[in-house]
């Protein structure tokens, strides 16, 4: 009878802590732009300790660790995830861009295109913008590419984390194309 893998088959699969910190990461990051809900950025950090992202950016108003809501959305993975918190989210995005790094805000927009659509391959920067104003005007003029994801319903949006993780793991999909990467590959 087939069953799910226990924690503890799951966890033989993994590094320990020491070798964990020297793992090769993926040339994706993530930017948060003045998120206000501390349990969406829970959960954005949880996806980007799955995806293994270079960094993520919490910027503007964006709640950061400690923090008892980020940490039970995280569970507990913010602490395995490289961050920063920056004021100024244009800044953090014009010094990517000048190290070549393509700018991709999630952002439903005139010139948006649709996320598999486009090239979302790394090394690239995610944008995803506040829950009920989306990515800022400065930042989308910032990006390279405007990404969506199909409305079909009545409704006009998805909740921040759920297209985090759709636009992350598509971009995550793009970058590992034709390569045979482990996620257990040291520098």
């Amino acid at each position: 009878m087939l069953k799910p893998l226990s924690t503890a088959d799951l966890r033989q699969s993994k590094p320990d802590r020491h070798s964990f910190a020297r793992i090769r990461r993926m040339d994706i990051c993530v930017l948060l732009d003045s998120l206000t809900s501390a349990h969406n950025v829970g959960a954005i950090f949880r996806l980007c300790d799955a995806a293994l992202v270079s960094r993520l950016y919490l910027c503007g108003g964006t709640p950061a660790p400690p923090s008892l809501k980020i940490n039970r959305g995280s569970r507990r993975c913010w602490k395995w995830v490289p961050w920063e918190h920056c004021e100024d989210a244009a800044l953090v995005v014009q010094e990517l861009k000048s190290q070549g790094i393509k700018i991709v805000s999630v952002e439903l927009a005139d010139t948006s295109r649709l996320y598999h659509e486009a090239d979302l391959s790394g090394p690239a920067c995610l944008i995803l913008g506040n829950e009920t104003s989306g990515v800022s005007p400065r930042l989308l003029e910032l990006s390279d590419l405007i990404v969506r994801l199909p409305m079909l319903g009545m409704g006009n949006s998805i909740n921040v984390s759920t297209a985090a993780s759709v636009v992350l793991y598509e971009s995550l999909r793009q970058s590992l194309q034709g390569t045979c990467v482990s996620t257990a590959q040291e520098v």
